[in-house]
């Protein structure tokens, strides 16, 4: 308990006007409520009450330590309904910032999974560069962050991270669907879906093919992640992106997902991160454990 027992059965006693009758009603023992008060009335060098044939009444010192009482337990009964009611999924609510990507497989599916669990829990996901994300965060507006190599910020706590690899996504029944490994001399014959120019994954990609004497243009970019994605289901060329911005997808079977060679020593790294200072409400506390598991499941 945060507040003493003593403030309880200062204000029962009061109330009923004896301390047997406060016993009963606690279901205390009359003998420590009476040595209880007796050691206070010691400390503060005066009678709390008056000792009468069959009644306890308050003196003036009583009264006002029986009014800082039950002021002090009225507060106490507010804060713990204010923690049940922030314990309750019917109220808790977290918000999240990520990249696209992860928006439409990753998160999404996470989220899903939890409100299958929780039905009445309540989430705002805001999609945004990298570097806003770290930013939001770190400033406490908004609980979570979720997202591909987030800058050192100042204030941000990692929970956790992993390193993630890049290739190519394409349908089951591709003529390249079999390998378990493609050369990007494999995606000349084939139409592209890649991230614009300017975004980490398509310079890394333009960098090998240069290095490798090859010139490769797509017939799709956009810095869209969902749109890549969305545009090799619908069986219109290779998409170029992350394992993770496609993991469920590839798991479903409704795609594959095949490293590219000369790309294996790029990764990008995957983090779930929260700000470093004052404690997380329950709900985005519990959700920072879930992603974390789930990155390391991975």
């Amino acid at each position: 308990m945060i507040h003493s027992r003593l403030l309880r059965y200062l204000d029962e006693v009061a109330r009923c006007g004896s301390i047997r009758k406060a016993a009963i009603t606690l279901n205390v023992a009359a003998s420590a409520i009476n040595r209880q008060i007796i050691a206070l009335e010691q400390q503060l060098g005066t009678p709390l009450f008056e000792r009468l044939p069959g009644q306890m009444r308050p003196t003036a010192a009583g009264e006002v330590l029986i009014a800082h009482a039950r002021d002090t337990l009225k507060h106490h009964r507010k804060a713990i309904e204010r923690i049940e009611t922030l314990k309750d999924a019917r109220f808790a609510s977290a918000s999240i910032a990520t990249v696209g990507g992860l928006a439409s497989d990753m998160l999404s599916y996470a989220l899903a999974d939890y409100r299958r669990e929780r039905p009445f829990t309540r989430f705002s996901v805001s999609v945004l560069p990298s570097d806003e994300i770290a930013l939001q965060v770190a400033a406490g507006e908004i609980d979570l962050g979720f997202a591909f190599d987030l800058p050192d910020t100042p204030n941000l706590t990692v929970a956790a991270s992993m390193a993630s690899g890049c290739g190519a996504f394409l349908l089951p029944d591709h003529e390249l669907a079999s390998k378990a490994l493609l050369r990007l001399g494999d995606l000349r014959r084939f139409p592209l879906i890649m991230p614009q120019p300017g975004v980490m994954l398509r310079d890394r990609f333009d960098h090998a093919c240069a290095s490798a004497g090859l010139s490769i243009e797509p017939v799709l970019e956009s810095n869209s992640f969902e749109l890549l994605k969305h545009f090799a289901l619908l069986d219109q060329g290779i998409a170029i992106l992350n394992r993770i911005d496609v993991l469920h997808t590839h798991l479903s079977g409704e795609a594959i997902f095949i490293p590219i060679a000369e790309l294996s020593r790029f990764t990008q790294t995957l983090s779930v991160v929260h700000r470093a200072r004052g404690r997380l409400a329950p709900l985005p506390s519990h959700l920072v454990e879930r992603l974390s598991n789930l990155i390391a499941s991975q």
